[in-house]
């Protein structure tokens, strides 16, 4: 009976929640059909502020979501990225942002739709991650890496889709910082090595283009 009593209660728990998805919530942010009363927006500072230590994991999966739905929008989304990993980088304790951007408005409904998106993966977001390999997270090195990701995410590159392959390893890393998981990170890092890659192989494929078009004209 002990063990068929563990088993129901262990069965009755409620699934962990992500970080990202309780801090969304905390801002104001709804996935339901009926919002609750709030209110119509919130600066860009006020996000990070609330953040906390969560700071920069936060504010890199925020806009990494916020991106994903536009498509035309990468430049400024990737420079933004790459400026929050800069300061994760040289070892800032939180992000720093102008204040001008920390005045920008973002409207509750943009987060609503950042938290739906989550929360399609939310089940198996949390069943995947969990607080471990912390030494794997070396904040110096992360920072370079969402510096490389977002630079990357910036360049007008002429392939349809191909900021997914920036967006994807910048979410991953957002999750494990902030919930500790240093084989999220490991990950991150592998998909920044291999994004890189394909930058130096699409690189060099256009520049060969561009030489036997040269010499195609001339």
């Amino acid at each position: 009976m002990d063990v068929d009593r563990a088993r129901d209660t262990i069965a009755a728990e409620a699934p962990r929640r992500l970080r990202l998805d309780e801090l969304l919530r905390e801002l104001g942010a709804h996935d339901g059909e009926v919002p609750p009363a709030r209110a119509d927006g919130i600066t860009v500072g006020e996000l990070v502020d609330k953040a906390a230590e969560a700071g920069f994991g936060f504010l890199v999966g925020v806009l990494t979501l916020i991106a994903i739905p536009f498509f035309g929008l990468s430049t400024p989304f990737g420079l933004a990225i790459a400026l929050v990993g800069m300061q994760l980088a040289i070892g800032l304790p939180r992000p720093w942002l102008p204040k001008r951007a920390r005045r920008r408005e973002l409207s509750m409904t943009m987060l609503d739709r950042v938290l739906s998106l989550l929360a399609r993966r939310t089940k198996w977001l949390s069943r995947s991650t969990r607080r471990r390999y912390e030494r794997l997270l070396i904040p110096r090195l992360v920072g370079v890496g969402i510096v490389l990701l977002g630079l990357g995410l910036a360049l007008p590159l002429p392939i349809p889709g191909s900021n997914m392959i920036f967006l994807i390893p910048l979410f991953v890393y957002a999750v494990g910082l902030l919930e500790r998981d240093g084989v999220w990170i490991l990950v991150g890092h592998l998909g920044t090595a291999i994004d890189m890659a394909l930058l130096v192989v699409f690189g060099a494929t256009v520049l060969l283009a561009l030489e036997h078009a040269w010499h195609w004209i001339f």
